[in-house]
């Protein structure tokens, strides 16, 4: 799991951190990525799906800036697809 997560934030930049602290599923706790602005948003929406919360931004230029996120709580994604099809069923 968690080499997904670094492979996707290396995929909006070259320059992340990853906290050596993890949880139970390998999750690093915070994540630092500084990295062009218009990306922020879709980064989060990924990052969103795992329980992270993007909890600082710094604009360093016009147009990079530095995130952190930090994981909140872990969402099991098995059981958010099932629930999703339920309720699409309703």
């Amino acid at each position: 799991m968690t080499n997904n997560i670094e492979n996707i934030c290396y995929e909006f930049s070259d320059d992340c951190l990853f906290s050596q602290l993890v949880n139970s599923e390998g999750l690093p706790h915070k994540i630092i990525v500084y990295l062009q602005s218009k990306y922020i948003v879709e980064l989060y929406k990924f990052l969103a799906k795992y329980g992270y919360e993007r909890t600082y931004i710094k604009k360093t230029g016009k147009h990079f800036s530095i995130v952190h996120f930090h994981l909140l709580h872990v969402v099991n994604l098995d059981e958010d697809f099932f629930s999703d099809e339920a309720g699409q069923e309703a």
